[in-house]
């Protein structure tokens, strides 16, 4: 199996499946979260995470896999063998885009930053704000502006 390792090639594989799906997920009230396409044992993974405001059933997930597999299967998207996996992205989901920060507003973020800001790249705390360019973390009183360009990674924070 002469697999393309080049990012590049997963790049370019998971924008096709994005523009084939997006319709029906807008049509479907589905968010999608993250879309990976990866070497995994035994062979690819296309790995779609979504959400939708009242929770992703197992149901929906299943319709959303048999759709996807019929376009790729209909457009020839994937030439190598790959399994399709469709699930929510979890309790401590990834912070990726705007609307991942809109629905966590009010909630507690572990974000990690490239570089530091206000001498660390490591913060918890409430997101209290954002605009096009930054976030607002709120910790014991005390703010936190961190410019959207410098998160490595945000996640929601899930206490028991």
């Amino acid at each position: 199996m002469g697999l393309a390792i080049d990012p590049l090639f997963f790049m370019e594989i998971t924008e096709r499946v994005n523009s084939l799906i997006s319709g029906y997920l807008q049509e479907k009230g589905i968010d999608l979260v993250d879309i990976i396409y990866r070497p995994e044992a035994p062979g690819m993974v296309l790995r779609l995470l979504v959400d939708t405001p009242g929770g992703v059933t197992l149901d929906r997930c299943e319709e959303l896999n048999n759709h996807l597999g019929e376009l790729l299967e209909k457009e020839d998207v994937i030439e190598e063998h790959y399994v399709i996996e469709v699930s929510s992205p979890g309790l401590d989901r990834p912070i990726k885009t705007d609307r991942d920060y809109e629905r966590s507003m009010g909630k507690a973020l572990g974000v990690t930053t490239y570089e530091p800001v206000d001498g660390a790249k490591t913060y918890e705390g409430a997101l209290v704000g954002m605009d096009k360019e930054n976030i607002v973390l709120e910790a014991g009183g005390v703010s936190t502006v961190i410019p959207k360009r410098l998160v490595a990674a945000a996640k929601l924070i899930v206490k028991f």
